[in-house]
């Protein structure tokens, strides 16, 4: 299978990650898509709080007692 890229390259030298690439899925939602862009300012540093703000919330979905287990 075919993947795309989204790709982060750092422009000057520093100890922190020069490169982080992700390879996804051509045929990602726009909603898949904008998770894979969280993980990668999550990857790059950003705090929960700044990405959610910029962000937004992810959205929970699936069957709601099966969540309830998992969160409470």
């Amino acid at each position: 299978m075919n993947y795309d890229k989204l790709v982060y390259e750092r422009g000057e030298a520093s100890k922190e990650a020069q490169r982080i690439e992700f390879q996804i899925q051509r045929d990602l939602t726009i909603d898949e898509f904008k998770r894979t862009c969280k993980r990668m300012a999550h990857a790059l540093g950003y705090s929960s709080s700044l990405i959610d703000e910029r962000f937004g919330k992810d959205v929970e979905v699936g069957d709601k007692k099966q969540l309830k287990l998992l969160f409470d």
